[in-house]
């Protein structure tokens, strides 16, 4: 019976302690809600706040008065710019008071005129993302990888809606990462965005640059096997490319024609996707394929100086195959089959001073090319001219 009447007179002071809690918190949310004052209901929180701390209640009403006093804030500073904030971390008080609601209740509901936590955290992400940013022009990487971190989780709390925004706030990570020289995180962060399956180029592409630097063409092509399942034709331009890169770096000669004659199929008027796309069949040595798709250019734009330049490089580097070869017969000491090497050679850059001179009239500012068309003109002998000859001589000052 003692023992009955003692749980008894327990569990009334407890019901007295958690009601003198609650008024408080309850005229906060009345004067924030009904009244809407929210500089007075932030002062009322501010005050009736500790000794609250366990209550989940009293960490989503303080979410609430926060995010809407730095929305009140933001609008006075935007009528008088003049005005000066006085809470410039409201909206990440608010951002973390929402996450700690949902941490000590997860189930708990928001009165009428309330966010909930949820809704709380995905509205206040944004506006911390903006933050990150300044933080990042700052080259403050710290501060952006803390705000960061901020975001990331407020949009995991819809992962599915908020992918997209998930992605940019991962990529922004992953740059933080990278500008502190942190490799690891910088590689896994990127990783962990592409487990969202977002068709965004640029994340791919960004790994496969990783991998390629590091020489692993098994991943290179795990990672464009996968963007090519996300990511639809209309925006799969650059991924075509680096697929033609990709088996370029593998030696795999027949994919790369097949690839490449696809793309240009696909993109028989877009000239630059012509000059591109006969870069990587130069490089592989695959000229007269090359040769054909440059044409197709030209037959649209016979003035046009990248392709006037791509077919120059075109017998320029067939040329180079063979000085190669003429070399390692003069290694050898078998000088009569040197010879005609050395002569094929020639022969080719003869064709390639043609195509290097139209280039060269279209535009004489080509650094690079400058220095081409001047050293095949050299090699053949040929009068170069005297503008020619200042802007290389020029380049070797520099």
């Amino acid at each position: 019976m003692k023992k009955t009447l003692f749980f008894v007179i327990l569990f009334f002071i407890s019901v007295h302690f958690l009601n003198a809690q609650s008024p408080c918190i309850n005229d906060v949310e009345y004067s924030l809600v009904s009244l809407k004052q929210v500089p007075k209901a932030k002062k009322m929180f501010d005050e009736c706040f500790p000794g609250n701390e366990s209550s989940a209640k009293a960490w989503l009403v303080r979410a609430n008065v926060y995010i809407q006093y730095y929305t009140y804030e933001l609008e006075r500073k935007n009528k008088d710019s003049r005005y000066t904030i006085t809470t410039p971390d409201a909206i990440i008080t608010a951002n973390e008071s929402f996450y700690k609601a949902l941490e000590l209740n997860p189930d708990i509901k928001a009165s009428p005129g309330l966010l909930d936590p949820k809704d709380g955290q995905l509205l206040s992400a944004p506006p911390i993302h903006d933050l990150a940013a300044v933080a990042m022009e700052k080259k403050d990487y710290t501060e952006a990888s803390k705000l960061l971190n901020l975001v990331i989780r407020s949009y995991r709390a819809d992962v599915k809606g908020s992918a997209k925004n998930l992605v940019v706030a991962y990529f922004d990570m992953a740059n933080c990462y990278n500008a502190m020289g942190d490799e690891v995180n910088y590689k896994k962060t990127l990783l962990d965005a592409t487990k969202l399956n977002v068709p965004e180029p640029l994340l791919y592409l960004t790994l496969y640059d990783i991998y390629k630097k590091d020489y692993d063409t098994v991943k290179c092509g795990e990672i464009l096997t996968q963007a090519k399942k996300i990511i639809p034709d209309s925006l799969a331009l650059n991924l075509r490319a680096y697929e033609l890169d990709f088996f370029a770096m593998i030696g795999d000669s027949a994919k790369l024609v097949d690839a490449a004659i696809k793309m240009f199929e696909k993109n028989k008027k877009d000239l630059d996707v012509i000059n591109m796309v006969a870069g990587y069949l130069v490089n592989s040595k695959l000229y007269t394929k090359a040769e054909e798709i440059i044409d197709a250019g030209l037959a649209i734009d016979p003035n046009n100086f990248d392709l006037n330049q791509q077919m120059a490089y075109r017998f320029y580097f067939e040329a180079a195959d063979y000085d190669k070869m003429k070399e390692e017969q003069l290694q050898l000491k078998k000088y009569l089959a040197a010879k005609p090497l050395l002569e094929k050679a020639n022969e080719i850059l003869e064709t390639a001073v043609i195509w290097a001179e139209k280039a060269y009239n279209i535009n004489k500012e080509d650094k690079l090319h400058n220095i081409m068309f001047n050293q095949i003109l050299v090699r053949l002998m040929m009068d170069v001219p005297e503008d020619l000859q200042e802007k290389v001589k020029s380049y070797y000052k520099q």
